[in-house]
């Protein structure tokens, strides 16, 4: 798998960019970088996601960056 910095699908810096979100459950502050799809907040583990599309839905590169079984999961 190659490393999401190092993405061959990338056209800006591939440096991912931090992002508060607010938990939908208890409304806490959790930090999801731009990379990151989900991660389960801090305070009660709730699962938040980030707004973003999967690169598997566009990138021609995606299979490889993410490998097989991940990618499979994505485009379902």
């Amino acid at each position: 798998m190659i490393s999401p910095f190092k993405c061959p699908g990338s056209f800006g810096s591939g440096t991912p960019a931090i992002k508060i979100k607010i938990c939908p459950q208890c409304g806490g502050e959790v930090e999801l970088f731009s990379i990151d799809m989900k991660v389960d907040c801090p305070s009660c583990g709730q699962p938040v996601f980030n707004n973003i599309n999967s690169c598997a839905e566009y990138c021609q590169y995606a299979e490889q960056c993410l490998g097989t079984d991940i990618y499979s999961k994505l485009k379902k």
